[in-house]
């Protein structure tokens, strides 16, 4: 287990690979939320779970960072950073449906498209979230040269930070 686990986290073209799907899915998934921000704040407002002051920064500022997180994953500027990013943000969205899944809420999650219904299951959404969660971790785990980096700082647990 523990060569597969260092063969995944050392594979460039792997870590390329994650870096690109990644980020390709945040700046597609950004988009509408920054040209509608007036409907991701209906959509916010939808999951209950904030308050009524905090759902117009929220519908705001989420989806930019999003943007910043995915250039920094598909331009290789500090792409650690840009994972870490991401998986904060899936962490808090896999709360996001879990609360809303243990209540028997159905709500659009509002991922990728806005105003459009249901865009699946809770579950299959959480799955969904766990699974870029791994994707981002292998980023964020990296520990050799990135390929096609403009700029990076090395992984988060970085063996030799020379390299």
């Amino acid at each position: 287990m523990k060569k597969t686990i260092e063969h995944l986290t050392g594979n460039p073209w792997l870590e390329l690979a994650a870096r690109l799907i990644l980020g390709a899915t945040f700046l597609y998934a950004c988009f509408s939320k920054i040209v509608h921000p007036d409907q991701f704040a209906k959509i916010v407002y939808g999951y209950g779970l904030f308050p009524d002051y905090s759902i117009n920064l929220i519908a705001i500022a989420v989806p930019w960072v999003e943007f910043v997180a995915a250039l920094a994953l598909l331009l290789g500027i500090y792409p650690a950073a840009g994972a870490l990013l991401v998986n904060g943000m899936l962490l808090l969205y896999m709360v996001v449906i879990g609360i809303n899944l243990a209540r028997g809420y159905e709500f659009d999650c509002g991922c990728f498209s806005l105003g459009e219904g249901h865009s699946g299951s809770s579950e299959g959404l959480l799955l969904r979230d766990v699974f870029y969660f791994a994707v981002g971790s292998l980023v964020l785990f990296y520990r050799k040269r990135r390929k096609l980096c403009i700029r990076s700082a090395g992984g988060a647990f970085r063996e030799n930070p020379s390299i």
